[in-house]
């Protein structure tokens, strides 16, 4: 390929990721206005939640992926594909909330502001992120196909529940004052961190009527890029970089850690292993570059 090709294919990949931001915000904004003109404060602390985000990676997931299986043609489930997002986005953030609270993780700052909480006191963050929850499955049960919005009712819920992102959170504080195991931290990651992921993968299977085989591999993409993602961040936080630069000795300054258990080197060459394996898996599916960038994107935060 040559320099004006690969030019012109990374402006089509940008446009895609930004039409579809903007989709997302567009529909989160719809679902976060409300009418009536109680529970003002709550309402506020609801958007304010949500509005401005993050990088909308679970939504732009379940959209991209969906629109892969569906060959990127305008498909007459694409509405409820966009809708699904919306429901994943909200459930994240609303666990966001929770996760932040003092009883929780004690967070004091999200996305560069005051945690929820710290402006809205905990009460109205707890109820906020309550509501969040509530309006995800209101949106994910307006789905077209009856059968299918409950499919997607069930997704969610088992991704959510005590054996998936909450049961997730609930290892992680079991877990705050004892010594951290492999094992230990792979199962919190792939419940806080892979349960929604999947569930985005779940439900963009489900909408473009995609086979078992294809299920399951983008299971296993949607996986493998979340903790890929959530090992990238421990290198980032647990190494501080010597006057040298990368050749120079890093030091680890949490225990409970992928490169305090593993070391940094065998924490990066794993992260290697694991983007190249969702490379792989991709390969028999035609239309799959916005997914392969999806890869590239997380690699390029490889220290």
């Amino acid at each position: 390929m040559s320099s004006l090709m690969k030019r012109e294919y990374a402006l089509l990949l940008q446009k895609y990721f930004e039409s579809r931001f903007e989709l997302i915000d567009q529909e989160l904004k719809n679902a976060l206005t409300f009418e009536d003109k109680y529970a003002t404060e709550l309402k506020k602390a609801i958007y304010e939640a949500v509005i401005p985000g993050g990088k909308r990676w679970r939504p732009l997931l379940l959209l991209s992926m969906f629109e892969m299986l569906t060959g990127f043609k305008k498909h007459r489930t694409f509405p409820d594909a966009l809708k699904s997002s919306v429901a994943i986005e909200l459930l994240h953030n609303g666990a966001i909330v929770h996760d932040d609270l003092p009883s929780v993780m004690n967070r004091t700052q999200r996305r560069g502001q005051p945690a929820l909480h710290i402006k809205y006191g905990n009460a109205i963050a707890i109820l906020a992120a309550d509501a969040l929850y509530s309006l995800a499955y209101e949106i994910i049960s307006e789905l077209k196909n009856p059968e299918q919005s409950l499919e997607a009712i069930r997704i969610l819920s088992n991704a959510t529940k005590s054996y998936g992102m909450i049961g997730g959170q609930v290892v992680a504080l079991s877990s705050r004052h004892k010594v951290m195991k492999i094992n230990t931290l792979n199962y919190i990651d792939m419940k806080k961190v892979g349960s929604l992921l999947q569930a985005s993968a779940d439900i963009a299977c489900l909408l473009s009527r995609a086979d078992e085989e294809t299920h399951q591999v983008m299971r296993a993409y949607a996986l493998n890029l979340g903790i890929a993602y959530q090992m990238i961040e421990d290198i980032e936080a647990d190494y501080s970089r010597g006057s040298e630069g990368l050749d120079e000795e890093y030091v680890p300054v949490s225990k409970a850690s992928y490169t305090a258990l593993l070391g940094f080197d065998k924490a990066r060459k794993t992260v290697e292993n694991m983007l190249a394996d969702s490379a792989k898996m991709l390969k028999p599916y035609p239309n799959n570059s916005v997914l392969l960038e999806f890869v590239a994107m997380i690699k390029e935060r490889l220290p």
